[in-house]
């Protein structure tokens, strides 16, 4: 049994004494209310909840006779009885959070002290959180590169300080077999992994300086040709175009420097530049989005959309006004990364690209973008491709921890007089230990491998879920499956039979706690 320590902090809450710490406690003799606390604890541990509420709230009344009980809202809580002082006042004050009982009371009016209002609480939540990069909202609303998010999103990692840096690691493991059926669909086990180690270094005038890492060993567990994954497209392996692949990640997927600053009046200044990263083109890649990242196999559309994640050498300038709006633009290099995924590519900074982004509420978020590759393709030199990007993400946080993340996007390549189109709508529910999650693609193919040349339209429907068997502050495990149904013209169906039926199974493990944003309503 813990002593029942000395009045700390009573007014700690209150404004005067949130801008002066504490100078110390004052020192008491024994508390009468000891050996009821211990009454109450007795009670709780053979499972009598009554018995315990009774103790506790007997303890409270001769605590505060004594003059030792204080609590952040009013009638107190069984913690600040046991601890006999409000410990959320001293880790409100030394910025480490406070519990779910003070945050709720004070925040429904319940505060003891008529001066804390619930946006002043507010305030004291975001200096305990690590801000965005580049600007002042929650980091939940910043996803890959430069893009946003709902500012809503949920986001896992573990955060920690080292001297004047905030530091952030994030990390994800998958262990995967996929039998991706059909004629040409192959089975194999394979994994996917990254690791992400952010840190920013923040001034009084709101000056950022920011470093990221982000790696994979992909490369080195699948090989060059990547893990099954029917009709998709794009990059190559031992000099031939992958057929039906998705090709590994990089070793090195973002090395990147940021700088942000105010400029005036709602109005802030960035740069973002990265031998590794990413332009200001696309969405969120598919890793970094709630609505996409519980499905561990990569969408067919990705070379439409954001399949520009891994980029050698970028560099993106922007401004966002009034925290809602953000507009930037890139010159980075537009070729793909090579074979060698061990390397930093050559650095070109020969393609450009333009992006506006506007988040009108803490749920939704929008962006529209353009971009100009040259030379994307190692197999067809010379050949330019222009891109289209737009889409409207939602995010919607709910009770309990449960949430509901969507998006639906469009993206267009061209090259020289051809068109191909790929739409995406995909949607991700968490309820408790399970996730539900769906994706549809819809894409036009231009450069399916072994039949006919031509344009075709290619439907994937993926539904799936997920079972975490362990969830806590150290991260998540749970296993999960999807199913892979396809729709495809006629002419395929001699390469890719009538219809195939893609089936995964996989172990994921999350790295870090869930860190829901905080934000205004």
């Amino acid at each position: 049994m813990r002593r029942v320590f000395a009045l700390l902090l009573t007014l700690l809450l209150a404004s005067p004494v949130l801008a002066h710490p504490p100078t110390g406690r004052k020192k008491l003799g024994p508390s009468k209310a000891t050996p009821i606390l211990k009454q109450a604890l007795d009670a709780k541990k053979k499972g009598d909840l009554r018995g315990y509420e009774s103790a506790i709230l007997a303890a409270k009344k001769v605590l505060a006779e004594e003059g030792r009980f204080a609590c952040c809202i009013k009638g107190g809580c069984a913690e600040c009885a046991l601890e006999g002082s409000c410990g959320c006042a001293t880790n409100l004050f030394e910025k480490k959070g406070v519990c779910k009982t003070c945050l709720e009371g004070i925040k429904a009016g319940n505060s003891r002290y008529d001066n804390l209002t619930p946006d002043m609480l507010f305030e004291q939540l975001m200096e305990m959180e690590m801000q965005g990069t580049f600007g002042p909202w929650s980091m939940n609303r910043e996803g890959s590169g430069t893009t946003w998010l709902p500012e809503s999103s949920p986001m896992y990692g573990k955060m920690t300080e080292r001297g004047s840096w905030q530091l952030m690691q994030m990390g994800l493991a998958v262990g995967a077999f996929t039998d991706a059926g059909g004629t040409r669909g192959e089975s194999q086990a394979y994994t996917a992994s990254q690791y992400m180690l952010m840190g920013q270094k923040r001034d009084e005038s709101g000056r950022v300086l920011g470093l990221r890492g982000m790696f994979s060993l992909d490369a080195l567990t699948n090989g060059q040709k990547g893990y099954p994954n029917l009709f998709q497209t794009g990059e190559t392996a031992h000099g031939q175009p992958l057929k039906d692949r998705q090709h590994p990640h990089d070793l090195f997927m973002e090395l990147a420097a940021t700088y942000s600053t105010p400029l005036g009046s709602n109005v802030r200044g960035f740069l973002y530049l990265a031998p590794a990263g990413e332009p200001a083109l696309g969405p969120a890649a598919f890793q970094h989005r709630p609505s996409a990242w519980e499905n561990p196999v990569a969408p067919i559309s990705h070379h439409w959309l954001d399949g520009t994640h891994i980029t050698y050498g970028v560099a993106t300038a922007g401004v966002t006004v009034a925290d809602k709006w953000k507009m930037e633009g890139s010159v980075f290099n537009g070729r793909e990364p090579n074979e060698n995924r061990y390397n930093i590519d050559p650095i070109r900074l020969n393609s450009y690209s333009g992006r506006v982004s506007v988040n009108p509420s803490k749920d939704l978020s929008f962006q529209a973008s353009y971009g100009s590759l040259k030379s994307p393709e190692a197999l067809e030199p010379g050949i330019n491709v222009h891109r289209l990007t737009v889409s409207a993400m939602h995010n919607k946080a709910l009770d309990n921890g449960d949430n509901l993340a969507s998006m639906l996007a469009i993206g267009q390549n061209i090259k020289g007089d051809r068109k191909t189109t790929a739409v995406l709508a995909e949607t991700a529910y968490t309820h408790g230990r399970q996730i539900y999650f769906a994706r549809l693609d819809n894409t036009q193919k231009d450069e399916l491998v072994g039949v006919p040349a031509g344009v075709y339209r290619v439907q994937k429907l993926s539904i799936g879920g997920i079972h975490n068997l362990k969830q806590d502050e150290s991260g998540q495990q749970g296993v999960g499956a999807s199913l892979d149904f396809y729709s495809y013209p006629s002419a395929l169906k001699a390469s890719y039979g009538n219809a195939p039926l893609s089936v995964n199974l996989f172990y994921r493990w999350r790295f870090g706690s869930s860190m829901p944003a905080r934000v205004k309503s």
